[in-house]
């Protein structure tokens, strides 16, 4: 009897010491998560001629940025934990971008599926994919045009993930190369907010 209870106390001890050393091992070498502000687009990020007009933490109640508590009954969001926005505005283009953290990975994926299906479904605005899971590395996402019958802009909007971090990037302006190659440049440097 005496064996028996010792050898349950030596495979408790054990076991106790094999999930403390993992769960120090996780929490010595898990990647902590950046902060939304330093993945953000940065002034020094944007073309010469842009500059940003505000840039910060934002809220659910926030309707100056995509996903808040007044647009998001049309795509079924869910509510994220925290968020960052920056907004720019140059004398050709316009736009902003916003980080939206979830509580896991599946979460934000959800969310950035959805968002592209709502945006398909404005016919007026002849949205398109124009490219899809576009990074080697880093922030994997689509991207979607859109082109205002009534002004003839073109709106960029690329929708992305990386972990639990849903990230939109939107550009818009004149129908033309300036614009697309504005898009394009930013894009880049969206996407590599997401590369380790």
């Amino acid at each position: 009897m005496k064996s028996k209870k010792g050898w349950l106390i030596v495979m408790a001890v054990i076991l106790l010491a094999t999930y403390g050393l993992l769960f120090a091992w996780n929490h010595v070498f898990a990647q902590p998560e950046c902060p939304l502000a330093e993945m953000a687009l940065q002034e020094s990020d944007l073309p010469d001629d842009v500059e940003v007009l505000s840039a910060g933490p934002t809220s659910f109640d926030d309707a100056s940025q995509p996903i808040n508590s007044e647009n998001s009954r049309s795509f079924g969001v869910h509510e994220f934990l925290e968020a960052y926005k920056v907004s720019f505005l140059g004398k050709q283009i316009h736009g902003g971008h916003y980080l939206y953290r979830y509580r896991d990975s599946a979460q934000a994926e959800e969310q950035a599926a959805r968002l592209v299906v709502y945006a398909l479904q404005d016919e007026r605005l002849q949205p398109t994919i124009v490219e899809k899971d576009s990074a080697p590395q880093g922030v994997k996402g689509q991207v979607v045009r859109f082109i205002s019958p009534d002004t003839g802009g073109v709106y960029y909007w690329f929708i992305g993930v990386t972990g639990r971090t849903l990230v939109l990037l939107f550009v818009g302006g004149p129908l033309n190369e300036e614009t697309r190659t504005s898009f394009n440049l930013l894009k880049l440097r969206v996407q590599e907010c997401g590369v380790p």
